[in-house]
């Protein structure tokens, strides 16, 4: 029996970030779902549980701090592994993405598509 393929939700909404990024993740062996807002993503939250969250901070319709507002009693909630994934760089802003619940904050400008995938590796194996 094939291993199963961990599954990482990115919550974003520009389009070349999700095809650059995106490639990277799935030659890496992930599955990877995309949601272009919060919307898209609790409605894909409400019957599916990812191993990751990559969550953008800046988008149209349901912002990221107002997603981990609304994920917090969510049952599914414990487990899953949730990072910022944002071009904030100001302390306030990583300071409110961690007490909003995110367990890490990655700078996008930091991050090739290569190193991303190797630091969700990194994550999904603690």
């Amino acid at each position: 029996m094939a291993d199963k393929k961990l599954k990482i939700l990115m919550v974003e909404d520009e389009p070349d970030i999700i095809e650059i990024y995106g490639f990277q993740l799935k030659n890496a062996g992930y599955e990877l779902i995309v949601a272009k807002n919060g919307q898209e993503a609790l409605a894909w939250l409400e019957k599916n549980t990812p191993d990751l969250i990559l969550l953008d901070l800046l988008m149209p319709d349901i912002d990221g701090y107002e997603f981990l507002d609304r994920i917090k009693n969510f049952p599914n909630r414990k487990g899953i592994h949730i990072y910022a994934w944002s071009n904030l760089t100001q302390q306030k802003d990583i300071n409110l993405a961690k007490q909003k619940g995110v367990d890490g904050f990655l700078i996008k400008s930091d991050y090739t598509p290569k190193k991303l995938a190797e630091k969700v590796t990194e994550i999904l194996k603690k």
